[in-house]
């Protein structure tokens, strides 16, 4: 059978946080894209998402600025730990750390919040093939399974799997990490994630050779009280074997009853950022996981956000005839504030993953001030993350000598 050609401004291939911020973002700046923005997603929403939903401060802020509240049901944590060999790391009572959000329903309100907007997403629509053309002015060709779309411009925000990345951009199979997750119902009135409005991680697996963390979340799952744990390995070239991954997330957290067969565990690929890649071509941009993600935590929602804001900015000065957007956006990637923390991240992830992790770990209990202003520019706390590192260091050296606030 024949497919009809649908033509559009712009294509955005997924329609997960980084495709919808993209979305948002381009018809808040110019609403008259209404109708000419196209968004496939190969589900339906509300689709399963395997993720363990945390929004930081830096998330929150984004959405704040687009207009849209968190209306979904979520546990907000104010206060946290960190094991380690060395020791443990408690992360002072206050402000709110961490927004823990069901996957489903949140990307499902702000696709209802883009649809409003004047996005329109194709659903049950899997990405099949991805061509650049050239003759008529150039752009992409995408053949799905609900047509074929046409436009000057693509925005890659299919995840770490991503067709568009495949197809049009070097794949490098070393930058994918593995995480392990399941959901386990607690006792609200003792747990102390619920009664302590808290999160933990725990770093003594990279003694065992899983080189990433495990953690426990509070969430809500149909309302009721929840842990959500897990365990991230940053490789899966060479990642620890799956077994030796949950036993690590038991030993972590004995208290929870965490299952120990690996089919009771949600599996899930994570691509973390690498310097070396490339963003952009000449008619496609990454944003989101396809882009890369943190590749110390593997936290990726709130950098999802800050793609969307950049590439917005790079299509409209594109679709305006600036055909140095694209390229543009690649070199913000690589030496913009974005670009610098999640080069940072990945600086921290050699040394905190390394054969060295130990005296690493040894460095970071050094300091509770040190520490304090580590969490709010992990956070993107009072846009910490945007401040050079010579300022940081003298705010902290400031805290230490002359005993002024870290905040």
């Amino acid at each position: 059978m024949t497919r009809l050609t649908e033509r559009c401004d712009v294509i955005i291939a997924g329609a997960g946080p980084a495709g919808l911020a993209s979305a948002l973002f381009l018809l808040d700046r110019r609403p008259t894209l209404a109708g000419r923005v196209i968004a496939l997603e190969k589900a339906h929403h509300p689709r399963p998402k395997v993720c363990a939903g945390g929004l930081i401060p830096k998330a929150i802020a984004t959405l704040d600025e687009l207009g849209i509240d968190v209306d979904v049901p979520a546990v907000r944590v104010t206060a946290g730990s960190a094991r380690t060999e060395i020791g443990t790391v408690d992360i002072p009572r206050g402000e709110v750390l961490c927004t823990i959000v069901r996957r489903d329903q949140f990307d499902a309100s702000l696709a209802a919040a883009a649809r409003r907007a004047g996005l329109r997403i194709v659903e049950d629509c899997r990405v099949d093939e991805v061509d650049e053309v050239e003759e008529g002015g150039g752009g992409v060709r995408v053949i799905g399974t609900r047509g074929i779309f046409e436009a000057p411009l693509l925005i890659g925000a299919d995840g770490s799997g991503s067709r568009v990345r495949r197809a049009l951009f070097d794949e490098r199979r070393g930058q994918l990490g593995h995480g392990l997750m399941i959901d386990i119902p607690v006792d609200a009135q003792t747990s102390p994630e619920f009664r302590d409005h808290c999160y933990r991680f725990d770093f003594n697996c990279v003694a065992a050779g899983v080189r990433g963390y495990a953690w426990s979340f509070p969430c809500l799952v149909d309302g009721r009280p929840h842990l959500n744990v897990g365990v991230y390995d940053q490789f899966t070239d060479g990642r620890a074997p799956t077994r030796l991954m949950i036993e690590e997330l038991r030993n972590a957290f004995p208290q929870i009853k965490i299952p120990s067969e690996p089919r009771r565990f949600r599996s899930f690929p994570i691509r973390w950022f690498d310097g070396g890649q490339r963003f952009s071509t000449r008619h496609a941009m990454l944003a989101g996981d396809a882009a890369g993600v943190d590749p110390l935590m593997g936290e990726g929602i709130s950098y999802a956000f800050e793609h969307g804001r950049l590439v917005a900015a790079a299509a409209l000065r594109y679709l305006d005839g600036d055909c140095g957007a694209l390229a543009d956006y690649d070199r913000v990637l690589h030496r913009g504030a974005l670009g610098r923390k999640l080069s940072r991240l990945a600086f921290a992830a050699r040394r905190f993953y390394g054969p060295r992790h130990r005296f690493y770990f040894r460095l970071a209990h050094l300091s509770a001030k040190a520490q304090q202003i580590g969490v709010d520019w992990y956070n993107g706390a009072y846009n910490l993350d945007e401040v050079p590192a010579r300022r940081l260091i003298a705010r902290w050296a400031r805290a230490v000598l002359m005993r002024e606030p870290v905040r």
